[in-house]
């Protein structure tokens, strides 16, 4: 078997992985990346870009029917099947995309499956490849679950490939996907069901917001069933009869799974390299080191405690990319992570937990901010709190907007530069715009 030798290799052509590929490759490194299933991994091709694409269509129904009888008359319908056309024709281009750009950096890259045989060494379908350090970022797949008809449920890949929107749907899961594509769904035309376990939706989130925003959920139209669980599905008469754990029992068109995802480290035989795993993810240290102090994990496949998001993969990539080129020996240090969950409204939050900041005693800012311009346009019944520090910085953000994943950049921008509430008045904003309106905050 031909044998291939590389300073750097990399499994998994994700954000992370391309972005450590692109970076190493810069800074003088002999660089593969290899790549088994879709090039450029699970955002670009089955994750938050698609979904987008379908939000993209949610956002003018929201803004439509928020004017009707104030200004607007009629309203639009989402033509599911054009609609998923324009969005498969964004991601049919995203192979040779990033495939070009590879071939343009002159790195080399390689589609297989990659195994470890020894702590250096890979085998492909048809080659041997060592790698002086290799960086691992396999990515995530969805969480699986046992129960009796379980095996009848789709996952959230499937969701973005329907050909057709059913006519009532049922997710399982009331985390940021389960709760992103009931949304999508509903404004489809869909009869939703939302079943969660827990007695909010978004746990990791401001739960004074998620509140307000399970509120507007219901008022929409969605069906939330709080504190259960399906146990079993059944096919009956071309529809799906499901079982709660609550007793519940009602007949939907389609289950679609969105508990959670493990690790993919599972399937690179790992354990023939030294690096141990936990829930198919690598246990790292704070420099992204595995075990095996000659290969990293980056991205959604490392066992740490950040978000698992595109920008959080990008940093984590180009960082250990310079690490291993010698350009930098200090522990990963994180700026300031905003998360953001693509609901009708949005919820979004950065840097410290209004909970953690009521805790440790700072002051927690509300502000009610539907009537100002901005908001007040499209009757956007704006929420937004700010943690301030003894001293006055900003240390955290939530917000419940409809443009919140705009508005969440400024506070991110403030935290990362430590800004007070007054000195984020210092710039001049475009009025009237998102950013009038941050630095207008009193």
């Amino acid at each position: 078997m031909e044998q291939a030798n590389f300073d750097i290799g990399i499994i998994g052509s994700g954000p992370a992985g391309l972005a450590a590929a692109f970076e190493a490759q810069q800074l003088g490194q002999k660089v593969v990346i290899i790549e088994e299933y879709m090039w450029g991994g699970t955002c670009p091709n089955y994750g938050c870009d698609p979904k987008k694409i379908l939000l993209s269509a949610v956002e003018i129904l929201h803004r439509e029917q928020a004017l009707q009888n104030k200004g607007l008359v009629g309203s639009s319908r989402i033509n599911w099947p054009e609609l998923m056309a324009i969005k498969q024709e964004y991601v049919d281009a995203v192979k040779p995309r990033k495939i070009k750009g590879l071939e343009q950096a002159t790195i080399e890259h390689i589609y297989g499956h990659a195994q470890f045989i020894n702590r250096n060494t890979i085998t492909t379908e048809n080659q041997k490849i060592q790698a002086t350090n290799w960086i691992i970022a396999t990515g995530q797949r969805p969480r699986q679950l046992d129960f009796p008809g379980a095996d009848l449920m789709l996952d959230s890949e499937d969701f973005l490939n329907l050909a057709e929107m059913p006519q009532d749907i049922t997710f399982l899961g009331g985390g940021y996907i389960g709760v992103e594509f009931a949304n999508i769904s509903h404004f489809a035309d869909a009869n939703v069901h939302l079943i969660t376990q827990g007695n909010h939706l978004l746990s990791d989130f401001d739960q004074l917001l998620v509140g307000k925003f399970e509120q507007e959920m219901i008022h929409n139209g969605v069906d939330i069933t709080f504190n259960a669980t399906i146990v079993e599905i059944k096919k009956y008469e071309g529809q799906y009869l499901i079982r709660l754990s609550n007793g519940t029992t009602y007949l939907t068109d389609l289950v679609i799974s969105a508990v959670g995802r493990v690790g993919n480290a599972d399937k690179i035989h790992a354990e023939n390299a030294g690096i141990e795993i936990r829930d198919g993810h690598i246990l790292v240290d704070q420099y992204l080191r595995s075990t095996n102090p000659d290969i990293y994990a980056i991205g959604d496949v490392a066992d740490n405690d950040v978000p698992k998001l595109v920008p959080v993969g990008n940093y984590e990539g180009r960082y250990v990319a310079r690490r291993l080129s010698d350009q930098t020996s200090e522990a990963l240090q994180y700026p300031t992570m905003p998360q953001v969950v693509f609901g009708t409204p949005r919820i979004a939050q950065t840097g410290l937990s209004m909970k953690d900041a009521q805790k440790q005693g700072f002051v927690v800012k509300d502000l009610e901010l539907g009537k100002v311009i901005t908001f007040f346009r499209y009757h956007d019944d704006a929420h937004i709190r700010v943690a301030l520090n003894q001293t006055g910085q900003i240390v955290g953000a939530s917000i419940l907007a409809f443009e919140a994943e705009e508005l969440i950049n400024y506070f991110v921008t403030a935290i990362n530069t430590k800004r007070t509430f007054e000195e984020t008045q210092a710039n001049l904003y475009a009025y009237p715009s998102l950013g009038s309106e941050f630095a207008e905050f009193y």
